[in-house]
């Protein structure tokens, strides 16, 4: 039992979404007014959908010539918000380097964005997560990376409850692509927990990848959907002593799965930017 309380207090917010792909099939949106956002649309010719870029430069990045480290965080039509206003406020404190921040979601908060989701961040037959994988390394990383300056060694994935599903495969299977992973209360029941399949077939792997990876679930969240898994599934990770893996847990006291993104958010950039 390897995962440590700590008290925050934080709003409620909800959390749904996401998606996003091709540099020859984008297309902008009007702008608007938070954290020099823009809004990409992009058309995903490997999951065949469009997705929500939402883009957050640092200030002054127009008039410096300095590269920056990139945050792309899931569920973005609702969890951008908090990533990218943390994130500044962070910045102001030099508690995180200043990102690019980029959330990915489908324009919407509804019903067909529930099951988009449920499409992307799940393993299924009929591609799921693994589609939405390649595209996210094949489609957008490529295009974020070429129309901004991002150090392409630095890049965080976000993820809650489904989100932190997708990102717990993205580091099972495709390592490489990201080097720092905020994982809130991941839903880890999908498929009959083949999530736990995953992480044994990695275990070769993992044993050579240098990551950072911030894992929490709150003390209020249902034992048998989030708290008995994934501490089942932190404790074997952390026996694995994979030299260059250093993961970070915590149990946010008194939250329930609903109250966790802002905190997971704060310590979990905290954490995996701490030198």
């Amino acid at each position: 039992m390897k995962l440590y309380f700590i008290g925050f207090i934080t709003s409620l917010f909800l959390i749904y979404c996401l998606s996003a792909s091709a540099q020859q099939n984008v297309s902008s949106e009007n702008d608007f007014n938070l954290y020099n956002t823009q809004v990409k649309l992009i058309n995903s010719q490997i999951v065949e959908d469009t997705f929500h870029i939402y883009i957050s430069l640092p200030d002054g990045y127009d008039a410096a010539e300095k590269s920056y480290p990139v945050l792309y965080v899931l569920d973005g039509d609702i969890s951008y918000g908090i990533a990218a206003s943390i994130s500044r406020y962070l910045e102001i404190g030099s508690n995180i380097p200043e990102l690019i921040v980029i959330g990915i979601g489908y324009g919407a908060v509804d019903k067909d964005a529930g099951k988009k989701r449920n499409r992307d961040y799940r393993t299924n037959d009929a591609g799921g997560a693994e589609n939405f994988k390649k595209f996210i390394s094949e489609e957008l990383i490529p295009y974020i990376d070429s129309n901004f300056r991002t150090i392409t060694t630095n890049r965080t994935i976000a993820g809650y409850s489904l989100g932190g599903l997708y990102a717990l495969y993205s580091l099972f299977t495709q390592p490489e692509v990201f080097n720092k992973y905020i994982i809130g209360s991941p839903y880890l029941l999908p498929a009959n927990f083949i999530i736990f399949d995953y992480e044994e077939q990695a275990t070769s792997t993992l044993g050579n990848v240098n990551a950072k990876i911030f894992i929490s679930v709150g003390s209020e969240a249902s034992e048998e959907k989030y708290f008995n898994p994934i501490d089942e599934l932190v404790t074997i990770m952390q026996d694995r002593n994979h030299p260059d893996l250093k993961i970070e847990t915590k149990v946010f006291d008194g939250s329930t799965h609903l109250d966790g993104p802002p905190e997971v958010i704060t310590h979990g950039l905290i954490f995996v930017f701490d030198e």
